[in-house]
Order: C-alpha cells, then structure tokens, then sequence
C-alpha cells in the first residue's frame, strides 16, 4: 500500500508485490494497488500490463483527499459546527491546545465547511483542545468515510469498488514512518489497538518530554495519524486480523528509498522493462574456462599432427643455407 504509487519487480523475482497506501502519499491522496484473481467489476480500476517479461491484471485506486494531512483537515470539520471557538478534539493528547485559524482547516478543496463556504467562518479562528481518547478519536475518523454506499458486489469506502484484498502488501511512505514512530511495524491489529489506545492517553506535556527532538506539530498529530492508518486499513480497506499479517511497512526497495517518486521516475524514464532482461547463457569465468580447454585441446592436436606426419614445420631447429 503507499500514500503515492510505484510498481516494484526485480527480474526473476517471485509474484508482484501487492501495494497499499498506508501500498499512500504523505499529503493530499491514498492510493492501493494490488493483484486480484477476482473480477474487477469497475474497468476504471483495473490494469493490464507486462512487467519482466510477465503479465498482470492489476486493481489499483487512488482517493484524493485521503491522505493523512487532508484527512486530518475532514476529521477537524466534521467536528466543528458554526460559531465554534472551541474544539475538544480526542484524536489529540489531553493538555494539548492550539489555536488555528478556520482557513488553515478549511481552505482546501477537500473540505466542505458545514456552514456552506470553505474558507468564510463565523470566528476568525478557535481554540483546539485535545482530550486523548483513541476510542472517541476513531469514531471522529470514521465519520470523514462513507461505508454504506455501495453500488458494486464489494466496497472499499465512498461507493469505490474493490476486490477483498489478497496477496503480500508493501505499506510506505506515510504508512511507515507513521507506525515506525509508535513502534507497531510487527505488532498485530489487535495489539496495535492496544497500543494505540495508551499512546493517545498519554498527557501532552509527558509526551513533549519523551519526544524532545520531533517538532511539535508533527509529535501532536500522532495519535490522530496511528489511529487514522488503523481505521484506514481495517474498515476502509477490509483487512482482517489474519490479513493484517501479509502487510510489511517498509521504508527501502532493494536498497532504495521506497515511495511514488521512485515509480513515477522509474516509469518515466522506461527503466522498467516490459520484456525480462537477456541472460547471458554463460557467466565471463565459463567463457574463460572454455576458451582455455579449446586452446589446449587445439595445442595437443597440433603436436599429434607434427608427430604423425613428421612435418618439418613442427621441428625447432632450423637449417641456414
């Protein structure tokens, strides 16, 4: 899965990796791409193509406005109402509290305010207070979803189609670096639950004081991120706690930094193959070995012939006239 998209195959090397983004991009959008051996009943999400001399049949979807910084501006306006100067926010650690201007929630194309217009509000801003409740905060994240439209056999969220997920996932990008930080790379979905439940109830200022080096923006916005993943992941993507094993957060691909940057530049400079690379049918040392077994043969036959025949070509000495 990534926030942002690339395609990952090394020559020779097993399956296609299925990808989900938590295979998704930091800012604006969340994308999931992955193998199905299910009909893709929407075309729109399905691609065929030939990746190292293989063929694929690929379900793949990208939701704008869903990565994490967007979501979190939805989650915020969900829980505001007209007239608000105050938002006691659980997807943020109890003592925590900021001030924010409307238009840094609401200025995006991703929001729509619940009074009408984007980016006009009855306050020039209002106070945001965290409460540090990981059960509440989920239920606000819910909210930024649609799960009961559905117009196909099988929804993702918002009416999408999508297949029930299969195969190995590769989550990056804000995935990773979202759960590296609170240490649930390896963890199950229920424990990762757990843990994510005491880390919202952790007080601010306790916080603050076992993270000195993150900024402050960043650290605030953990428990809203871990908790945003785990919603995404479960119910807006459907994994289950057996399927949640077949998902690895990854930060490299074969020594580089994985992300859609790579793929998009992979993809554009057409370093990634349609066709398997030749192999060559020998490596340089068995070319070196023949070659050496053909002169020596080649020098045994030459002396067999000098001796058979008594040429005077084969003899060393020389007779000067």
């Amino acid at each position: 899965m990534y926030q942002g998209g690339s395609y990952y195959q090394r020559p020779g090397g097993g399956r296609f990796p299925a990808h989900g983004s938590p295979g998704f991009r930091v800012g604006a959008s969340t994308q999931i791409t992955f193998v199905s051996r299910q009909v893709v009943e929407s075309p729109e999400n399905s691609i065929h193509f030939r990746l190292y001399g293989n063929d694929y049949d690929v379900y793949t979807h990208s939701f704008l406005c869903y990565g994490k910084d967007q979501a979190l501006k939805q989650a915020l306006t969900q829980q505001l109402q007209p007239g608000d100067t105050l938002l006691h926010d659980p997807c943020f650690h109890h003592g925590y509290s900021q001030k924010r201007t409307w238009e840094s929630v609401t200025s995006t194309p991703c929001v729509t305010a619940p009074w009408g217009s984007p980016t006009s509000s009855p306050h020039p801003d209002f106070t945001h207070k965290g409460t540090g409740n990981a059960t509440l905060c989920q239920s606000a994240v819910r909210r930024i979803f649609n799960f009961s439209q559905c117009g196909w056999g099988h929804c993702s969220f918002n009416g999408v189609f999508q297949p029930a997920v299969e195969g190995k996932f590769g989550a990056f990008s804000a995935f990773y670096f979202v759960m590296n930080f609170l240490n649930l790379t390896s963890e199950t979905l229920a424990s990762s639950k757990e843990k994510m439940v005491q880390f919202c109830s952790r007080p601010w200022s306790e916080v603050k004081q076992g993270y000195p080096d993150i900024k402050e923006k960043y650290l605030a916005e953990y428990c809203f991120s871990g908790t945003y993943i785990l919603t995404l992941l479960e119910d807006g993507y459907s994994f289950t706690s057996d399927e949640w094993r077949d998902i690895r957060f990854i930060n490299k691909i074969g020594g580089s930094d994985a992300g859609w940057t790579l793929g998009y530049m992979l993809n554009l400079t057409n370093m990634i193959p349609a066709e398997a690379p030749d192999t060559p049918p020998l490596p340089h040392a068995g070319y070196v070995t023949i070659m050496t077994l053909v002169g020596l043969l080649l020098t045994v036959l030459l002396l067999l012939a000098c001796k058979q025949f008594g040429q005077p070509a084969c003899t060393h000495s020389k007779q000067i006239i």
